[in-house]
């Protein structure tokens, strides 16, 4: 033989003697192995923070007995540790190939709850719910170059920050439930976006930025598909199909300011009017071409209640116009049926005098200010003569079945 080691091996005996200078992993004791209990052997494999060690009791003791039977079951189990799948915890993914791998490595986790910091390293899985609308402002600190997968069940604030949550357009973002982004650890707590997919397909940040945008263009685009935006160089209109046709936006005239109002000069051409001032009104002008401000004769009114009338009675009513009215009356409206009015009725009345033959002074005398009409009733017991409603004839009406109301209008 060329060796004691040969010399050895050649015996064929289950026993054999470590004093011949070999030293020989033996197995710990154990049952025998449950039939195809493919976990129960690969945890004969021990690991310590994902590093195989050897056994107690694998290293032979010089002078001591190695039975062949026990070391070879051990070198057995080693090998089919070997070509089995291995738990994530032994270094493995616990799958046999390497889609099956990549699986159980980027698997689902439990949902999280929204929060101003919204831990991910408290993640089950790197494909996670965040449920909520609390504003996040912050996703923990995970190792960098750490990737979560995140889907956003309602509506919250994702709260850009330049070093700390950097999200596409420098900006914030709203989500709305469905939306989809991802986020790699940059590490110290510092994330970035690197993909966000609005559910509605939309751009996360709802905005275009730092970059520009030019228009389809020709003397008379027609566009009609949905969306489809062109610009008009002959008339400097933009046009944007809805579908079925197209619609026209005309830009709005140079230096409009608040209250201005904006009219057409012609078919796709806007003109504007400014503000006019307190008081004025609207009105087609002299051309009839344009509108433009005018002022009106009067701009304020005031209209009485019901007043008693008396005999000689005086009357003082605050109108509120600020100024002595420029137009002012009153009329008479009937209370009780008589000389074939209806009650209702309405009848203009001469504010000076009223005369009946051999009866006197009748009516009143009306005398405005900046702040009260005062009317003064006339003496005779009825106050005012009236032309029947239906003969004609002079007559005398009843105070009591009348009121007189003042109006006035500056």
């Amino acid at each position: 033989m060329s060796s004691m080691r040969e010399l050895a091996l050649s015996l064929g005996s289950d026993r054999l003697r470590a004093d011949l200078g070999l030293k020989w992993l033996i197995p710990t004791r154990r049952s025998p192995p449950c039939k195809s209990n493919r976990d129960e052997r690969i945890k004969r494999v021990p690991y310590v923070a994902e590093t195989y060690v050897l056994p107690p009791g694998s290293t032979v003791t010089p002078n001591t007995t190695i039975e062949s039977a026990k070391f070879n079951t051990f070198l057995n189990d080693i090998a089919t540790a070997q070509n089995a799948a291995r738990p994530v915890v032994g270094g493995g993914t616990g799958a046999a190939t390497s889609v099956a791998g990549n699986d159980g490595l980027n698997t689902q986790g439990a949902d999280i709850a929204s929060g101003a910091t919204t831990n991910l390293a408290l993640a089950t899985g790197v494909y996670v719910n965040i449920t909520g609308t609390t504003t996040i402002t912050s996703f923990g600190t995970v190792l960098a170059g750490s990737e979560r997968v995140l889907t956003f069940t309602g509506i919250l604030t994702l709260t850009y920050n330049a070093t700390s949550l950097i999200l596409p357009g420098a900006a914030n973002i709203t989500t709305a439930a469905g939306d989809v982004g991802t986020f790699r650890s940059l590490g110290g707590g510092n994330w970035r976006c690197v993909s966000y997919l609005r559910a509605n397909g939309g751009n996360p940040s709802n905005s275009i930025s730092g970059t520009t945008i030019i228009l389809k263009q020709s003397a008379a685009p027609a566009p009609t598909a949905e969306g489809d935006i062109q610009w008009d160089t002959d008339d400097n209109v933009v046009l944007i199909g809805d579908g079925a046709a197209a619609k026209t936006f005309v830009p709005i005239p140079a230096s409009t300011a608040a209250g201005d109002i904006e009219y057409f000069t012609a078919a796709l051409i806007k003109a504007r009017l400014a503000k006019g001032t307190a008081g004025q009104v609207l009105r087609m002008n002299s051309g009839a071409t344009a509108p433009e401000w005018g002022t009106p004769p009067f701009r304020t009114s005031f209209e009485s209640t019901q007043q008693t009338i008396t005999s000689a009675g005086l009357l003082t009513l605050a109108h509120g116009l600020g100024v002595k009215p420029k137009l002012y009356a009153v009329v008479l409206q009937c209370l009780t049926a008589e000389h074939g009015y209806s009650i209702g009725d309405e009848v203009m009345c001469a504010q000076t005098r009223q005369t009946a033959g051999g009866g006197g002074e009748r009516g009143v005398s009306l005398v405005p200010d900046a702040t009260n009409l005062n009317i003064r009733f006339a003496a005779p017991a009825t106050v005012f003569n009236l032309i029947h409603k239906t003969t004609g004839a002079a007559v005398e009406v009843t105070n009591a079945n009348w009121a007189l109301v003042a109006r006035a209008w500056a």
